[in-house]
């Protein structure tokens, strides 16, 4: 039985049969931002996991930290690095974005630009853009986003990606493009607080779908995150 082992965060997915591949991954493996932006001059610092898998195969961990900053009525500064871990495989990132919620509405507009090294796999560069939508109140908020990246390898080497040291196979980085759909939920601990207008905390979860896209073939991993957004 060919069993595929795609791991998106690391830039890396390992095949334990004939179809071994890897790919060149975004910078950002789980975030469920408001839809609406911080106040000019405030401060927030969000923590999340996750775990993304295919069916059959060993999930890849992640854990992250972002500062956003308000820096007007509707626009947002953030910078995040990531860990994510699969198998025997590291890899960490960093990302600066942009955020942009019009008029206060329901719907966000973001671009993120980064990069992420493997000590096994190499370096590589991403740039993402995407869109976000939801019912903004001080309560419980849902929310809907869809992005797409292009990821590109900077120093790419061979990663091994079976376990048998006789018939050892490796493959390489290529560029990658992909999008992720994700959903979820924002969870108040403060509504007094919000409904006074004040920035509070915040607890998340939520699923997503990424794809994953090179020249010779594709992968789609499906995972779930937790985070915790506090106000600074």
């Amino acid at each position: 039985m060919k069993l595929k082992l795609a791991a998106v965060l690391a830039g890396l997915a390992a095949v334990t049969a004939c179809s071994q591949h890897v790919y060149s991954p975004p910078t950002q493996a789980y975030a469920l931002a408001p839809v609406t932006t911080l106040a000019t001059g405030s401060k927030a610092l969000d923590l999340e996991a996750s775990s993304h898998t295919q069916i059959f195969d060993p999930g890849v961990g992640a854990a992250s930290a972002r500062l956003r900053t308000g820096l007007g009525d509707d626009l947002e500064l953030s910078g995040e690095s990531m860990v994510a871990s699969i198998a025997n495989v590291d890899f960490y990132t960093a990302r600066a974005a942009m955020r942009v919620n019009p008029h206060h509405g329901a719907v966000s507009f973001g671009t993120g630009v980064g990069g992420g090294y493997a000590p096994k796999g190499g370096s590589f560069v991403a740039l993402d853009a995407g869109v976000s939508i939801g019912y903004d109140n001080c309560y419980l908020v849902p929310v809907a986003a869809a992005s797409a990246y292009v990821s590109q390898p900077i120093v790419a080497r061979p990663i091994e990606v079976t376990d048998d040291p006789m018939r050892p196979t490796f493959s390489t980085a290529h560029r990658t493009v992909g999008s992720v759909v994700r959903v979820g939920l924002r969870l108040s601990l403060s509504p007094e607080r919000c409904r006074a207008g004040k920035e509070v905390p915040w607890i998340t979860a939520g699923f997503d779908q990424t794809t994953m896209v090179d020249a010779t073939d594709n992968a789609e991993l499906f995972g779930f995150g937790v985070g915790f957004s506090m106000p600074l």
